[in-house]
C-alpha cells in the first residue's frame, strides 16, 4: 500500500473514532425525545387538544423537527386564555374561625394566629 492511500486510511479511521460516540449519543437523545414527545402526544390526545386520528402525524413532525414543538406551544398558547386571579381588594376579610380538623393538623390552616379579631 503506498503512503497516501495508509495516510487517508488513518484519517478516516481517527475520524470515524472522533464521530461516532457523537452520533450515538445523538440518536440516543433523538430515540428519547421520540418516545417522550408519543407520551405527551397521547396526554394531548386524551385532553382533546389533538385529535387522536393525528397523534401519528404530530410526533413524526415533531420526531423530524424538534422546533416544531415550539410551534404548536405557540399555537396553543393563541388558544388557551389565562385564568383570572380576581381582583384587587382594599379590605381583607377574616375567616369565620372554624377550621376543620384535618385542615389545621395537616396544613397547618387556622393554627397561626393572622392578628385579626373575630
Amino acid at each position: 500500500m503506498d503512503t497516501v492511500t495508509q495516510e487517508l486510511l488513518v484519517k478516516t479511521a481517527a475520524y470515524i473514532e472522533r464521530t461516532q460516540p457523537l452520533l450515538d449519543s445523538q440518536n440516543e437523545q433523538r430515540k428519547a425525545f421520540t418516545k417522550r414527545a408519543t407520551q405527551a402526544a397521547g396526554v394531548l390526545a386524551h385532553r382533546g387538544i389533538i385529535d387522536t386520528r393525528r397523534v401519528n402525524e404530530f410526533v413524526d413532525k415533531v420526531a423530524a423537527d424538534p422546533i416544531a414543538v415550539w410551534e404548536f406551544v405557540e399555537k396553543l398558547a393563541a388558544v388557551v386564555p389565562a385564568d383570572t386571579w380576581g381582583e384587587a381588594v382594599r379590605q381583607k376579610v377574616a375567616s369565620s374561625g372554624k377550621v376543620d380538623p384535618f385542615e389545621r393538623i395537616f396544613f397547618g390552616i387556622g393554627a397561626e394566629r393572622s392578628g385579626m379579631v373575630d
